[in-house]
């Protein structure tokens, strides 16, 4: 299944052939136009995809299958952004297009991505009414943009809608804010209620409950050892353990009814060094209780035991800082 991130890629693929077709027969662009833009964010995808690469050589030569899985972060960003730049300007100079004329073309197809963002993003929040909002502003500046002819309108369509997107984001975090500040008494798997309590023997034969870890924020992880996005997610988990331990507990709770048997667990656990207690889910009872369909799948649990966000596919190292650290 495709999962997470990935699946935003897939969508950004096919929506750019989509554009293609819609500047070319819509927009009445030239074909060359088209090219550069359907190839400047091909290229730009690509770049940001592998650039997990350059940013963790040493966890890909480990795993190669880390880059499938992950991305270069906000580093991948920043030169994907730089290599369309560049790429964008030469090719205009090159093919002797205006930059006028490009930005006729760019600036619907734009606004078209971030309908793609924001449904992507939409659906890991379906509570947050604010993601939605923003994702029918962007299809009212698309038609809009579609439509206009002057770069200089052009440009004051893009500025407004970023102000707006600003606006709605920091509306919808005070919104979240105020709603952690009220006393939470539900207990429940979706974000904001109370996550259930549960009781599991660990891989060592102790018991461990999810509640004993109030006061740290929790990263409860639902895993297998035969998954392979979950043995790519395990030593990016472990090395976030390493360096956030103190503050962060990690609850990872091994699917063991779906396991061939408990030595498959110690062996892979072993293989990657991993150092964090790993609970055993031997009747399933709590990934049922979780919902957990796809795994690798994770709760962001804060202090006072409150869901803060789900994730379903593999985090990295840097996704782990980001969504965690932040809440």
């Amino acid at each position: 299944m495709i999962q997470g991130e990935n699946l935003l890629l897939v969508a950004s693929l096919v929506m750019t052939y989509l554009f293609f077709y819609y500047g070319v027969f819509v927009l009445k662009a030239e074909r060359r136009m088209m090219d550069v833009i359907f190839n400047s964010f091909i290229y730009g995808l690509v770049i940001w995809k592998l650039s997990y690469g350059i940013v963790h050589p040493n966890m890909v030569l480990e795993n190669p299958l880390t880059l499938l899985y992950f991305n270069g972060g906000v580093v991948g960003l920043v030169l994907a952004a730089v290599f369309i730049v560049f790429y964008t300007y030469w090719h205009l100079k090159k093919e002797h297009i205006s930059f006028d004329t490009y930005i006729r073309v760019a600036t619907p197809i734009y606004f078209g991505y971030w309908i793609v963002f924001l449904l992507w993003k939409g659906s890991g929040f379906p509570e947050d009414r604010f993601i939605w909002l923003q994702a029918v502003v962007a299809v009212v500046f698309f038609i809009v943009s579609s439509r206009m002819k002057t770069t200089r309108k052009l440009w004051q369509l893009l500025i407004s809608f970023h102000i707006l997107v600003f606006i709605f984001s920091s509306i919808s975090d005070m919104t979240k804010e105020a709603t952690s500040q009220q006393a939470i008494s539900n207990i429940g798997i979706d974000v904001g209620e109370i996550a259930p309590d549960f009781e599991l023997m660990t891989l060592k034969g102790k018991k461990m409950k999810l509640s004993q870890f109030r006061g740290k924020k929790v990263i409860l992880n639902f895993w297998a050892s035969w998954c392979p996005p979950c043995r790519a997610e395990m030593p990016e988990m472990q090395r976030f353990y390493e360096q956030y331990g103190q503050h962060v507990a990690i609850v990872a709770v091994n699917l063991t009814n779906k396991e061939k048997n408990h030595q498959a667990v110690e062996t892979f656990i072993n293989e990657k060094g991993v150092s964090f207690d790993i609970m055993l889910d031997e009747q399933g009872t709590v990934s049922k209780t979780y919902e957990v369909i796809t795994i690798p799948t994770s709760y962001i649990i804060d202090e006072q035991g409150v869901i803060r966000s789900k994730h379903v596919g593999p985090l990295s190292y840097d996704m782990m800082k980001r969504t965690v650290l932040s809440e």
